[in-house]
């Protein structure tokens, strides 16, 4: 008789999944260290392999496995496929591609070789898949001349007769351009090209229908797009788009730098696919021209360029767009014979319309690239320019610099003057690079003009030119520049520093005549005073941060006092929540909320307890930034690029909840202990926004259930018996109404299990027992239940319980053949009193040999079979 698993229930455990990353790195890392992996929980055999060696991590761009791209690469994990990542001395080859079962390209800002071209479409030829993960024309990351578009493409434009066009004699010399051809390799290998156009914030909803294309859109209806490219079909026979942008697009929706009109056939079909697919020979491809939609907010390392914290956004979870990611990815991995779309069952796409200056041979430079300088110390093909915590560099992450400016509160326009730039809480002899001052009107208007290092002045106002800070000893760096301020110009101006165009300090400053007296500050007054003074007017007030600073925007925050709360908009770095600031500065109101901007100056007067939260029905203009507490039930949960929001009810109130991405609440985290329906009480701050009440949540700690469900266990009395001699794996059904469940822990006669009953052959006597399961879920919730079940030898399974008895070492060979031949007797007897003879014959023989050639406990496993009178 076979033995086989019984499989009888499904098992639903919130938790079950659960992936392994290793290895885990916070500091210097690079090349040649060891690349992560993902482990999936139940392993489907396949493999889905990131490329990490074309300028993956450049720039902004953190498009790691376990880093900015890690939401995408866990849910690849999710679903049963191992995740690894790329990473060696270039160039790979067939050899690096061929083990994996899905080659992703994120985003890449190195060009790939004539020998890892070939590759790649000999792996696909032979049965691999590629995913290709663009971005829109000038993104160049790296300030190389090459976008991910003209990388995948094969091609620069403006540049297809030379790759290296406007390089520097170092850059074309370099290792990584050395076997670099021009060709428009993507569309003669896989029927398309990525265009160079850059539609801007755009929300993809032209979706083809599933049927069309292998499933990969079922469950689709929107996908984000910000910033990014669409794609051309070039030969339909091979390649087919699956996700069109809007109808009726024009210039104004186009991404704001785009160096050309940007939307280039208005839209929809005629703009080319979003997302699109390819088949060539016996493998696949699959293309998206943006980052954005598979992007999350947890960068790895720092710029390789500046040493900056990067700061990227949870695209993965807006809208469809990780369905339409993971649905690619299935489809990739699966081995299907057709080698055209002429094959298969869809109907073909038409060629997209060419303008033709995208044809290769006509493509022009539309504007000089790279579109930034880089600095003098970065060189894109050289990991050891690259700054300290970015991948390929050796040295851990640079401390990030605490900067104050030293000036006058009133510059003078009749003689120059100094302002000193201080960086502290540096590294020892620590540099930091890109670095230039202005000081500007509202509107934007420059009016100084900064002293250059050879002593001449320049001769327009503007910012200065780039300097660096050296620190010393301690840590600390500091610069002296000489200023002289348009003579023309009085009152208020700003001051701004700057590192490569990225603001980090702005403070305001006065313009006046040399030795002019500055008006003291008004006298200090509460926030309800200040909220009721006239915009435009000059404010002083005490308060507790009550935000931590940033969170939704530049480096502003909340403050309260016993009267009322403010927002106020600044720029300045070293405050922290809880700190005790005397603020001057000017009313105004922002979007329908009061605020305090052109702030001149915060006095940190120490620390203070936060404000308790203040319970409230609803919001209204009565406790405008303060600390509220509102109770009602989740509804109408919907997330965006930048932050999610859901709707606050109760009885006929509601009350929108905005979460921003800032604050590092993620949907995914939300979403693990809350959901729609659910009855909670959530404290934030009170605010409104374009005449629309909010209630800003700024910690997930902040919101809480007001009823806690316990779990809730599916009743197993169906399997009040099992066989003896069989082995058997049941899952537990749990449910959790609140999504939180925790632990479940089965208990069967003194035997622990997780998650599902496992019963081996002769691991129980007959008679009788109980099965215990344990739930619990993070709320504290335990419950308990308790089944009675039966252990039980059944007639037909004597044969079963002999051969069991030799393979468990409790009977030798020579007794098992004439046990075998007493138990089929039983089995086969004819009548009720022949059967009962026969087994009370295989009984003695049992008992005679126990202790010789039968251990004496197997005895206890040979009770009368249940279905013997």
């Amino acid at each position: 008789m076979n033995r086989k698993k019984n499989q009888l229930w499904s098992i639903f455990l919130a938790f079950i999944l659960s992936v392994i990353v290793f290895p885990i790195a916070f500091q210097a890392e690079g090349i040649d260290d060891p690349a992560p992996i993902i482990v999936p929980e139940e392993p489907n055999g396949k493999t889905v392999l990131f490329d990490n060696m074309h300028g993956q991590t450049a720039g902004q761009a953190d498009w790691v496995i376990d880093g900015a791209f890690s939401d995408f690469a866990e849910g690849i994990a999710a679903n049963g496929y191992q995740v690894k990542e790329l990473r060696k001395k270039r160039p790979f080859t067939i050899g690096d591609l061929e083990k994996s079962d899905v080659f992703v390209i994120p985003e890449a800002n190195i060009p790939f070789k004539k020998t890892e071209q070939d590759a790649m479409v000999e792996y696909v030829e032979n049965g691999g898949s590629i995913f290709f993960i663009s971005d829109h024309y000038n993104a160049d990351r790296n300030k190389n001349r090459w976008d991910s578009s003209e990388i995948m493409n094969g091609f620069r434009r403006g540049a297809y007769d030379d790759p290296t066009k406007g390089m520097s004699s170092l850059e074309e010399n370099s290792e990584v351009m050395q076997g670099v051809e021009s060709s428009d390799w993507l569309s003669d290998h896989f029927g398309i090209r990525f265009r160079f156009n850059a539609p801007g914030n755009i929300v993809a909803d032209h979706v083809v229908e599933p049927s069309e294309t292998f499933d990969i859109t079922y469950g689709v209806s929107k996908v984000t797009m910000h910033a990014g490219s669409t794609l051309a079909i070039t030969n339909p026979e091979i390649a087919k788009g699956i996700l069109y942008l809007p109808d009726n697009l024009d210039e104004s929706d186009k991404w704001g730098p785009a160096v050309d009109e940007g939307i280039y056939h208005g839209g929809g079909v005629e703009e080319g696919p979003y997302a699109a697919i390819s088949k060539l020979g016996k493998g696949k491809a699959a293309f998206i021209g943006d980052s954005s939609p598979v992007e999350d907010a947890t960068p790895k390392y720092r710029n390789e360029e500046t040493g900056k914290k990067k700061r990227t956004y949870d695209g993965f979870i807006d809208a469809d767009n990780g369905k339409l990611l993971l649905n690619t990815i299935d489809w990739l991995a699966e081995q299907e014979s057709y080698e055209t779309f002429t094959n298969a069952d869809i109907p073909l796409d038409e060629p997209s319309p060419i303008l033709d200056k995208e044809i290769p041979e006509n493509t022009t430079e539309p504007q000089h690239e790279p579109w930034s300088t880089p600095l003098d110390t970065y060189h894109w093909f050289d990991s050891v320019t690259f700054a300290p915590g970015s991948f390929g560099s050796t040295e851990d992450p640079n401390p990030e610099p605490a900067l104050t400016l030293n000036y006058d509160s009133v510059i003078p326009n009749d003689e120059p003057f100094t302002i000193e730039i201080i960086a502290e809480g540096l590294k020892p002899g620590q540099t930091i690079n890109g670095y230039n001052l202005g000081i500007y009107l509202d509107g934007g208007q420059q009016i100084a003009k900064v002293q250059n290092d050879d002593g001449s002045w320049p001769k327009t106002f503007g910012y200065s030119e780039p300097f660096s800070l050296v620190a010393d000893s301690s840590g600390k760096a500091t610069k002296e520049l000489t200023i002289l301020v348009n003579g023309n110009v009085e009152g208020k101006a700003k001051i701004r520093l700057r590192q490569e165009k990225t603001n980090v300090l702005t403070k305001p400053v006065v313009v006046g005549k040399a030795g002019e007296d500055i008006e003291e500050p008004s006298q200090t007054i509460s926030i309800k005073e200040a909220r009721e003074t006239a915009d435009g007017q000059k404010v002083v007030v005490e308060g507790v941060i009550t935000t931590n600073p940033g969170i939704f925007g530049g480096k502003g925050f909340y403050i309260q006092d016993d009267s009322a709360g403010i927002y106020v908009f600044q720029h300045e770095e070293n405050f922290q929540l809880g700190n005790k600031v005397t603020i001057t500065g000017t009313l105004t109101t922002f979007q329908g909320m009061k605020e305090i901007t052109d702030v001149e100056k915060i006095e940190v007067n120490g620390k203070s307890e936060l404000p308790t939260f203040s319970p409230v029905d609803q919001l209204d203009g009565s406790k405008q930034g303060e600390r509220v507490t509102l109770e009602g039930e989740i509804d109408n949960i919907q997330s965006y690029w930048n932050a999610f929001e859901f709707d606050l009810r109760k009885d006929s109130q509601t009350t929108r909840v905005r979460i921003d991405n800032r604050t590092d609440i993620t949907l995914e985290a939300f979403q693990e202990k809350f959901h729609e329906g659910d009855n909670v009480s959530v404290s934030g701050i009170a605010s409104i926004f374009k005449g629309t009440y909010q209630l800003l949540l700024v910690d997930l700690i902040h919101i809480e259930k007001l009823t806690s469900s316990s779990p809730v266990i599916e009743d197993i009395s169906d399997f009040s018996t099992f066989e003896i001699t069989k082995e058997y794996e049941l899952p537990v059904v749990v449910h959790d109404p609140d999504g939180d469940l925790e632990d479940v822990t089965i208990e069967l006669d003194g035997k622990t299990m997780k998650d599902y009953i496992s019963i081996s052959p002769l691991e129980y006597k007959p008679g009788s027992y109980e099965i215990k399961i344990i739930a619990s879920d993070s709320a504290g919730n335990v419950v308990e239940e308790s089944f009675p079940v039966e252990a039980v030898l059944s007639l037909k399974e004597l044969d079963e319980l002999v051969e069991l008895g030799r393979e468990q070492a409790y009977l030798d060979g020579k007794i098992e053949k004439r046990l075998l031949k007493k138990a089929k007797d039983v089995q086969t007897a004819k009548n009720e009193n022949a059967r009962n003879g026969k087994w009370n014959a295989l009984m003695n023989q049992i008992h005679a040999q126990l202790g010789k050639e039968i251990k004496t406990d197997y005895i206890h496993f040979w009770d009368k079979p249940v279905d013997i009178k």
